[in-house]
């Protein structure tokens, strides 16, 4: 190989380490911040899709973010309306994509849970957490479980703490058992 194409491999090289490097941190920042976007877009989920829309007149909400995974896939608001008599759960999804240019971008999506059916949901997860917590340790490589509830489907397994998976449309999202025992706890809390 003769000097000039020395040259140009290593600034191919350099090229590609940059990118890659660029696109790597584009990621990480994206998951740094989904509990901020989840509320800020949450938001606007839950007065358009969950409250009704904008109305002539003016009405009260509240909503609280109460816990991220560790990844960022899934986040979890509390909301309340005392003038609409509406509070529940909102499971915020994000995942990343990329797209036919290589581009990453980052998808997401919010799923509305009413107080009952939260309540319901959240139960569902640590009973069967409990009631299965023998089979679950006995090989805790090896051994899962899983159920329905609704639209979403929940996949429960052992990596040293209980860990969730939670299917939902396109959405593969972790939920750490710390992060949902915390949704759970803010969320009987404030409801």
């Amino acid at each position: 190989m003769n000097f000039l194409q020395q040259k140009l491999n290593a600034v191919i090289i350099i090229l590609f380490l940059f990118t890659a490097t660029i696109s790597f941190s584009q990621v990480i920042q994206a998951k740094e911040w989904s509990k901020d976007i989840a509320l800020f877009r949450g938001k606007a989920f839950l007065f358009n899709d969950v409250l009704g829309g904008a109305s002539v007149d003016v009405r009260k909400f509240s909503v609280i973010p109460l816990a991220s995974s560790k990844s960022g896939e899934l986040t979890t608001l509390i909301y309340k309306s005392e003038e609409l008599k509406k509070e529940g759960l909102i499971l915020g999804f994000f995942g990343d994509y990329w797209n036919e240019a290589g581009v990453t971008f980052q998808g997401y999506a919010f799923k509305n849970l009413p107080a009952d059916k939260a309540k319901a949901f959240l139960n569902k997860i640590e009973k069967s957490i409990e009631d299965h917590k023998n089979f679950l340790q006995e090989d805790s490589d090896n051994n899962n479980i899983y159920f329905k509830f609704d639209d979403l489907e929940v996949l429960i397994y052992r990596d040293g703490d209980y860990v969730l998976r939670i299917f939902w449309k396109k959405f593969d999202s972790t939920w750490e058992n710390t992060a949902f025992r915390r949704s759970k706890r803010r969320f009987l809390k404030n409801i």
